[in-house]
């Protein structure tokens, strides 16, 4: 009994100290649909991700669907992204290994649907979007400052997308009102790997010589929102937009397993495996955005955009056992405000449209780095291949920190986005 409470308590040990998964003492566990949000369209993409007053295709459903009412054709459109990730890690402060990976996804996919009126416009659309990215690669391999050897791998994929369908209309020559419902699906597969030895010395309780921590873990995301939004068109020369998103209602279903095995100098292992069946229930906050931009002249546009989510409304309904994390939140969470601004210019002899933007998005989860932020810078061009049909590529490349009791890194990410739109 006592060499198993010994070896439990080295488990425990060991996860509160590398875990970037499990929370600290005292901090709520991450949300991951808190981070990585990602541009909704290609378009947008170049431009740092503005959108909530330029959007002119079936991406005004995710941005602002208001501006649906100015879209008078049958459009179909669809965008694949590429991912490379680049990170060095850190262990005690120390450079532990460096490493990349790569990941190819569907980015967007949907259409618009106008609808003839006497006057004004009138239009719906429905497409599916990816909203946020779980991809990330940390490898560690490095002597600590306990004098032990660690030997880590943590690995996420995955990412949370969303569903929508949704209208636009006209109320009167310079404003227009839309409203969309959001039917949210993702998942997420955590992988960590841990395997920590005594090169020499003092021996750890029990002669216990290795441990190995073993994680694989899944998560399937379903939930139901809704956003609505208005837009103003006073001139030719200014346009604004603004939105609100309501709480999200998302489902968990977790399932996985949980391993450590524990070899004594007598080469005798022990091994302890926990299986974990479990669904939550979470409530994201209220979201609340705007936009502006500002057309000088017929061939130059610039755009910004803004949104306000206060992360510390972040809230469990169920089961039971995890309402505690509730109180947790404040300190947790933070409000953040994340902001974009671009600028477009149209090359009418070359059917060419060039783009470019910066963004910034505060990391919202405290504990992972307080007061952390992640910043884009993207570029981009569209290409006129005919009346009807358009050919869009963008880049966006990103850097942010995050800072673990023990573990931590850098990373760096390159994002290219390609896609096609056809209007008819």
């Amino acid at each position: 009994m006592k060499r198993a409470i010994i070896i439990a308590l080295i488990c425990v040990a060991s996860f509160a100290a590398f875990g970037q998964r499990l929370a600290s003492e005292g901090w709520a566990d991450f949300v991951p649909a808190s981070d990585r949000h990602l541009a909704f369209g290609i378009r947008s993409a170049g431009m740092g991700g503005a959108g909530v007053a330029i959007t002119e295709d079936y991406t005004s459903l995710f941005y602002n669907p208001a501006n649906l009412a100015y879209i008078y054709r049958f459009e179909v459109a669809g965008a694949l992204q590429y991912d490379a990730l680049s990170y060095d890690s850190r262990l005690d402060g120390k450079l532990a290994g460096t490493g990349s990976d790569s990941y190819v996804k569907l980015q967007n996919l949907g259409g618009v649907i106008p609808v003839p009126t006497e006057q004004g416009g009138l239009a719906f659309g429905i497409g599916f979007v990816r909203t946020n990215s779980f991809d990330r690669r940390l490898r560690a391999e490095a002597i600590g400052d306990d004098g032990l050897s660690y030997k880590i791998d943590e690995s996420v994929r995955g990412g949370l997308g969303k569903f929508s369908i949704g209208g636009g209309v006209q109320v009167s020559p310079i404003m227009s009102v839309g409203g969309a419902v959001e039917f949210y699906t993702g998942g997420e597969r955590y992988s960590w790997f841990n395997d920590v030895q005594n090169p020499g010395g003092a021996h750890w309780p029990d002669t216990v010589e290795r441990k190995i921590f073993a994680d694989d873990i899944t998560d399937g995301y379903a939930g139901i929102g809704a956003r609505f939004g208005l837009s103003l068109v006073p001139n030719r020369f200014v346009q604004i937009g603004a939105y609100i998103s309501t709480p999200t209602a998302l489902m968990i279903d977790e399932d996985g397993i949980q391993r450590f095995d524990s070899v004594t100098t007598g080469w005798i292992v022990y091994q302890e495996d926990y299986d974990i069946v479990q669904s939550f229930e979470l409530v994201l906050p209220w979201k609340f955005g705007g936009g502006i931009a500002v057309r000088p002249t017929s061939w130059l546009l610039f755009a910004g955009d803004a949104e306000y989510v206060d992360w510390r409304q972040i809230e469990y309904n169920k089961p039971a056992w995890i309402l505690s994390q509730n109180r947790l939140m404040d300190d947790s969470f933070r409000a953040t405000l994340r902001w974009s601004a671009g600028a477009e210019a149209t090359i009418p002899v070359a059917a060419l449209r060039l783009r470019g933007g910066y963004s910034q998005e505060p990391i919202a989860y405290l504990a992972d780095g307080a007061d952390r932020t992640r910043n884009t810078i993207s570029g981009g061009l569209g290409f006129l291949v005919s009346e009807l049909i358009s050919l869009d590529l963008a880049a966006q490349f990103s850097d942010w920190d995050v800072d673990g009791t023990r573990l931590g890194g850098s990373y760096s990410l390159a994002s290219i986005w390609m896609g096609m739109s056809y209007r008819f």
